[in-house]
């Protein structure tokens, strides 16, 4: 067999995965298909008079209010007063769930004391933190952006920590007989290796963090997304609070995609199956 010959499966392999990603852009519209597919339905059925306009509203009627929405400033004004919560909050508690999760996944003796008490508080709802919150921060920003920190920070250190435990043994013990520091073990090796598990655990921590940050402002603001919703639903306004859960949608999947992106960047080394 030749060396051409013996090259030959692998040259098609890259110019087979070369021509994928052309294939793919070939449909960038196709995952509009079924929100378009459902807007049809929904407005199809309100003109049969099949959906009460009076509990699921009209397309028109929400376009209407969306617009009123944005020429008012009032969407604009409090969209950035939830961004800017849960900017801070992600922050917070991605930084340190994100340190905790590393030095708890990588020392046994540091595992053995902080582990229980993380996993025993992970299981505690939201909204037991609300009044103690409330009670040491006041009833401005602090306690919402507490809260957000608080459920993005569990989450962040879940997957930090499987990230750290995930790392192929074989490759520590490389490591160790080439004696290499432990410091640079960690840097190079582990972390590295945790990376795709610490940005499951980011794209979760965004999703946690809108709703968060809506949850909170329902209970105890006077500003941002969630109090427009609450709004909504406390004046029988079904098309402001279809609005608001569309914006809501559009956001969660904006910053799913940015860091879907990022995580492409940084882990471009990585060889990974990328579906049929």
């Amino acid at each position: 067999m030749t060396i051409r010959q013996a090259a030959a499966p692998a040259i098609a392999s890259r110019s087979q995965k070369a021509s994928e990603p052309k294939m793919r852009t070939k449909l960038p519209w196709i995952g509009f298909l079924l929100p378009a597919a459902l807007v049809l339905i929904w407005w199809l059925g309100a003109e049969a008079g099949y959906l009460d306009a009076t509990f699921f509203s009209t397309p028109q009627a929400v376009v209407q209010t969306l617009g009123k929405l944005l020429f008012s400033g009032v969407l604009v004004s409090d969209f950035w007063a939830s961004l800017q919560r849960i900017l801070m909050g992600a922050s917070i508690g991605f930084v340190a769930g994100l340190l905790l999760g590393a030095v708890t996944g990588y020392a046994r003796q540091v595992e053995r004391v902080l582990d229980p008490t993380v996993q025993a508080l992970r299981a505690v709802p939201a909204v037991a933190w609300i009044p103690f919150l409330i009670l040491g921060l006041g009833i401005d920003n602090a306690p919402k952006i507490a809260l957000i920190a608080i459920a993005i920070f569990f989450i962040t250190y879940v997957n930090t920590f499987s990230g750290v435990r995930g790392t192929d043994q074989k490759l520590i013990e490389l490591a160790q007989a080439y004696r290499l520091p432990r410091s640079l073990v960690f840097r190079r090796i582990i972390m590295p290796a945790a990376l795709p598990q610490i940005f499951v655990g980011l794209r979760l921590a965004a999703a946690i963090g809108w709703i968060a940050a809506v949850f909170s402002e329902i209970l105890i603001g006077n500003t941002g997304l969630g109090v427009l919703l609450n709004d909504g639903r406390s004046l029988g306004r079904p098309d402001q609070t279809i609005v608001l859960m569309i914006v809501l949608a559009v956001a969660g999947k904006c910053s799913d995609s940015l860091i879907r992106l990022i995580e492409r960047r940084v882990t471009r080394w990585r060889a990974t199956f990328e579906g049929v």
